[in-house]
């Protein structure tokens, strides 16, 4: 029996570690950007942070389910971290974490009910904030629309105004 380099093991416990949170992440980024598609919103608008991690609970769900996976096959399959059949597997979680956080951004941009509204001359409903970014857009009640039409405002920059939570939703865009 041959005693495991002490860099093989390294190598396999920062894997077992960074591989999952790598995955969360990428699932984060990528149902932020297929949210943002849905609407139109510029994709450099888009920025990532802790809440957006702990609020997106499919990223939770996935990343539960990728430790676990990870877990097993760490203590049960893989010989070694340069084995075809693990690079493979890194390949795999990472393409069907960013695949199913594009459908689930999508997804749920679409079918998202309650937004912040914000009664200015026109309407508009609260799409995203970005870091110090509130992202709105006008939007029919009637048609169910959004448009896609950005402002993009401070925080803070209009304190007259008033927010408050409403179902307006599902929108559809155009």
């Amino acid at each position: 029996m041959s005693a495991k380099k002490p860099a093989d093991k390294i190598t396999k416990e920062l894997a077992l570690f960074g591989v999952p949170l790598c995955a969360a992440y990428l699932f984060v980024m990528f149902y932020e950007a297929g949210f943002a598609a849905y609407f139109g919103i510029p994709q450099d608008m888009i920025s990532i942070n802790i809440t957006h991690v702990i609020l997106t609970n499919r990223a939770t769900l996935i990343v539960a389910v990728i430790a676990f996976l990870w877990i097993g096959l760490y203590y049960n399959i893989l010989p070694s971290t340069s084995s075809p059949f693990f690079k493979g597997m890194i390949s795999i979680i990472l393409v069907v974490s960013l695949a199913l956080g594009v459908a689930f951004g999508r997804s749920d941009a679409k079918n998202q009910k309650s937004f912040l509204v914000i009664k200015t001359d026109q309407e508009q409903v609260v799409l995203r904030i970005y870091k110090d970014k509130i992202i709105t857009a006008p939007f029919s009640r009637v048609d169910k629309q959004v448009f896609q039409s950005f402002y993009i405002h401070n925080i803070g920059e209009h304190p007259g105004w008033l927010y408050h939570l409403e179902d307006v939703g599902p929108f559809y865009t155009k």
